[in-house]
């Protein structure tokens, strides 16, 4: 999809169920095509990346994955891996940020919009925020990642969890939600340097999270 936001938390409008034609025209416009042809220029920006996105769900290569989840504006990192049947926001996929070394498993969302419709603008906010997945992280299957969520490195999400807030470094987090449940600082330690793993370490302190 076309990038016409900067990449940081931000409202979006309350959805309004409408006929095609009269979406067609008001999704265009939302999403930023202006001048000749823009309800066709965003059908078709809008049905490439749907394919795209279809396509790296069933196909059967990790780096074929990653790379045609790249082409929709998604930001992975060097040698990491996804797994069959991930799906990554239909909407702003380049709200996406993925690590190195990363290791995605199958069949699970990410997601970085929530829109609800305006009959509920009372109990949920209507915005898109980016998803950071930092270095070294492992998501285990059937795991949702909602929006404007950081996954701090090293850490382990466990099969089944919804996360739904911040996650700090080295740390296993299973749950809906999903919490901290384990420190596994001194089990990821000898992948570091003294200078790295403590800057590391101060930045999970300064999350607020103090080990278990």
């Amino acid at each position: 999809m076309k990038k016409y936001l900067e990449i940081k938390k931000q409202p979006l409008l309350y959805h309004t169920e409408r006929s095609f034609f009269k979406a067609l025209s008001f999704s265009a416009k939302e999403h930023g095509f202006k001048g000749a042809f823009s309800r066709f220029r965003f059908l078709t920006n809008r049905l490439f990346d749907h394919v795209l996105q279809v396509v790296s769900r069933v196909m059967p290569f990790s780096s074929f994955r990653a790379n045609l989840q790249r082409a929709r504006g998604v930001t992975i990192g060097k040698r990491t891996h996804i797994g069959p049947m991930v799906t990554i926001d239909d909407v702003y996929p380049y709200f996406v940020i993925i690590g190195d070394n990363v290791s995605i498993a199958g069949q699970n969302f990410i997601l970085t919009h929530s829109k609800p419709m305006t009959y509920h603008k009372k109990i949920s906010e209507a915005y898109v925020a980016p998803v950071i997945i930092e270095n070294n992280v492992w998501v285990a299957i059937n795991v949702t990642i909602l929006p404007g969520v950081r996954i701090g490195e090293g850490s382990v999400i466990a099969a089944g969890s919804v996360v739904t807030k911040d996650i700090p470094p080295f740390v296993f987090a299973a749950g809906i939600p999903a919490k901290p449940i384990k420190d596994i600082s001194e089990k990821l330690k000898h992948n570091y340097s003294e200078k790295r793993f403590k800057a590391l370490m101060a930045k999970r302190k300064e999350m607020g999270y103090e080990g278990k």
